[in-house]
């Protein structure tokens, strides 16, 4: 980790392009370091994969001796064991709401894990899936880790559940002051529901993206339809 750290420093603090214009030759292009430059210099934001709590601390201290930051860590299932480090050091966690137990690593998940990273102060907790299913109905993944918090008496406003899958997002990818919230010279990329989203039963009626209305329930024009099932529905026809 220290070569490839001290050899990202050297390809991207213009050492190479010296010595190329002083032999009068192209200077080299490493792509590999050119990432972890970028990560170093703080220009690339650092999404981590990792279950457990003891190797994303460990993470957190190679951060900090080589002077870059971690934004997200995704799955996380330990992340519950180390919430005040991460609010401490402004990493989010991207966390499922009840997924755990499949492979060793992920054993000691537990389902108050999101409402518990994002408790502290300045903590950061973000509704992740890795099913096609799941990603069409994070609000519903949230309302069940909302509950989880609640019966454990973390007493978790639906204002701020919400942020679990609107700014908290936006703020994992650094696009928190353009969009991820309602405010004055956002993008405007609003959904309006029937009802509580967090209901099993809400329905989008309405959805703009920078503004403008892309989506609207009943209104054909803004109604999308997909060719996934066109070859049923044409043989239910015959």
């Amino acid at each position: 980790v220290k070569d490839a750290a001290e050899a990202a420093e050297n390809d991207s603090s213009g050492a190479s392009v010296a010595s190329a214009l002083l032999t009068n030759t192209p200077p080299r292009r490493n792509l590999e370091l050119d990432t972890l430059a970028g990560a170093l210099r703080g220009d690339i934001l650092v999404h981590m994969h990792c279950y457990r709590a003891d190797e994303m601390l460990t993470i957190l201290d190679m951060a900090e001796e080589f002077g870059y930051r971690v934004g997200t860590f995704h799955h996380g299932v330990e992340a519950y064991k180390i919430a005040d480090e991460l609010a401490e050091n402004d990493v989010c966690g991207a966390l499922w709401s009840d997924w755990w137990g499949f492979k060793i690593e992920a054993y000691d998940g537990i389902q108050e894990n999101i409402a518990l990273v994002d408790r502290p102060t300045g903590g950061c907790a973000i509704v992740h899936s890795d099913s096609d299913e799941g990603i069409q109905r994070l609000n519903q993944e949230a309302a069940k880790a909302m509950l989880r918090g609640n019966r454990a008496g973390l007493d978790i406003p639906p204002e701020r559940a919400i942020r679990w899958i609107t700014y908290n997002a936006a703020k994992s990818l650094g696009v928190h002051e353009q969009t991820g919230s309602i405010e004055i010279g956002k993008m405007a990329d609003v959904v309006l529901w029937n009802q509580d989203p967090f209901s099993v039963y809400a329905k989008p009626l309405q959805v703009y993206i920078d503004g403008v209305l892309r989506y609207e329930q009943d209104n054909p024009s803004l109604s999308p339809q997909s060719d996934f099932e066109l070859g049923q529905l044409m043989g239910a026809a015959q």
